[in-house]
């Protein structure tokens, strides 16, 4: 039980560093950790709606329809009409969001770990590297066997770079 609480909060340490990075990042592009999290779900789901947006960051409608109104005029994101109800909206990356994304989505990601990585020596970088791996194969083999692995929230969640380039 000890080995689990450690990882357990090792790995929410980890996430509040990679969140705290995240959020100097999006500052210095001069964007707000809510809109932030609008555009890496619409990122992750390619076109969405307001409804499932809200739904899905657990924000309320008239917050999410806010930020999007935000993004929308920042030339971020792109509102159409729903093909099949003209009554609701898709909201989709902007042509030029797109391009800057898939530009650097490795170089986002991996930024604030090489700073971290850069205080280790190469031989605790290699240890540090096979853990993790180590632990991620635990992970999908338990998912697998509990039946998740066809969840690809999940994938989505923590493997986006693996996700969006098999689409």
């Amino acid at each position: 039980m000890d080995n689990a609480v450690f990882i357990r909060e090792s790995i929410d340490f980890l996430h509040r560093y990679m969140m705290k990075s995240l959020q100097k990042q999006a500052e210095e592009h001069g964007v707000t950790i809510p809109q932030a999290r609008v555009i890496g779900e619409v990122y992750a789901h390619d076109t969405v709606s307001i409804k499932q947006l809200s739904q899905n960051l657990k924000m309320t409608q008239s917050t999410v329809s806010d930020i999007v109104e935000r993004l929308t005029s920042k030339g971020f994101l792109v509102k159409t009409p729903n093909v099949k109800d003209k009554r609701l909206v898709d909201i989709s990356l902007s042509d030029r969001l797109a391009e800057e994304i898939n530009e650097s989505i490795s170089e986002i990601g991996n930024q604030s770990l090489i700073g971290v990585l850069s205080l280790l020596s190469q031989e605790e970088q290699e240890v540090v590297h096979k853990g993790m791996g180590l632990l991620v194969s635990a992970v999908k083999e338990k998912m697998a066997a509990e039946g998740m692995d066809r969840n690809e929230f999940f994938d989505v969640l923590f493997f986006p770079s693996e996700t969006k380039q098999g689409k």
